[in-house]
């Protein structure tokens, strides 16, 4: 594995990791005034997960997208820029987000948990049609693309209104 293909992994893990534990020391600096944890927890892997993960995405698609996809050891397209503006544009939706309303904050988790979810069942069609085993199609990244939108859904179904407070 390259540096840059380590780099890349590494940062998929973080962006597992982190919103639960910055939502946790968000919520014990805040819990004397009622705050709770699940929506704090949605709001920090909206802003990490789809802000900042799609943000770097697409800034990395759109400049560097021959080790992207020698990353995923697919074939180079000129798609990968347009992928990148697509990572990009739910980035900086995810940034804004969790400052915004639900709605908009359900909107851009549910757009780019679907964009994720599709990803994965691209990567595995590829292990199965293909038997490509790079890190990049079947490591961290794989992993995110399928964990994030099932955090998203479900921390989106456990805090909506009339649910008991967590």
């Amino acid at each position: 594995m390259t540096s840059h293909g380590a780099f890349i992994a590494a940062f998929h893990i973080l962006f597992l990791l982190i919103p639960p534990l910055s939502a946790a020391l968000w919520w014990y600096h805040r819990r004397d005034i009622g705050a709770r944890y699940l929506p704090l927890l949605l709001k920090h892997l909206v802003f990490i997960g789809v802000g900042v993960q799609g943000f770097m995405a697409g800034l990395k698609q759109i400049f560097t997208g021959e080790s992207i996809a020698a990353y995923l050891d697919w074939p180079y397209s000129p798609f990968v820029a347009e992928l990148g503006l697509m990572n990009l544009a739910f980035g900086i939706l995810g940034l804004i987000a969790p400052f915004a309303s639900r709605g908009f904050l359900v909107a851009a988790s549910l757009g780019y948990g679907i964009f994720l979810i599709g990803a994965a069942i691209g990567h595995l069609r590829d292990v199965i049609t293909t038997g490509n085993l790079a890190l990049g199609n079947i490591g961290p990244t794989l992993w995110s693309d399928i964990l994030i939108p099932l955090g998203l859904l479900w921390l989106i179904v456990a805090t909506r209104e009339g649910r008991r407070p967590t």
